[in-house]
């Protein structure tokens, strides 16, 4: 297989993987589990790419042009709105550890029914 053309189409398939990552992210009503699978092809794409770069070949200004640049500028874009998204999925895990926590500690009192609309806290 020719170096040029499995460059080229290592770089147009990156792309494409990084704008299909884009619409992902964006998408208000996906979640990050959804983005595992672009992620780690995206990530192939970037290994593959670095072996032929660490075999000397070098990308051309078009390539650069044409595939590079325009994936930094996605990446610029949808880093921050990953990150704000696991900032949020942290927060959430957070919470749950809290409550799992307190319904662990005092039981099923919050569940169950009182006769005197409150319970009783007997650990000390």
């Amino acid at each position: 297989m020719n170096t040029d053309t499995s460059l080229e189409s290592l770089l147009n398939d990156f792309l494409h993987i990084t704008r299909s990552l884009e619409e992902r992210v964006v998408d208000e009503n996906s979640e990050p589990e959804e983005w595992i699978e672009l992620l780690d092809k995206r990530q192939e794409h970037i290994n593959a790419l670095t072996i032929l770069l660490s075999q000397g070949i070098a990308f051309t200004d078009s390539q650069k042009k044409s595939c590079l640049q325009p994936a930094y500028e996605i990446d610029l874009r949808i880093f921050p709105i990953m990150d704000q998204k696991k900032k949020k999925l942290e927060s959430e895990i957070i919470n749950l550890k809290k409550s799992k926590a307190a319904n662990q500690q005092y039981g099923d009192y919050g569940n169950s029914y009182s006769p005197y609309g409150a319970f009783f806290d007997t650990k000390k």
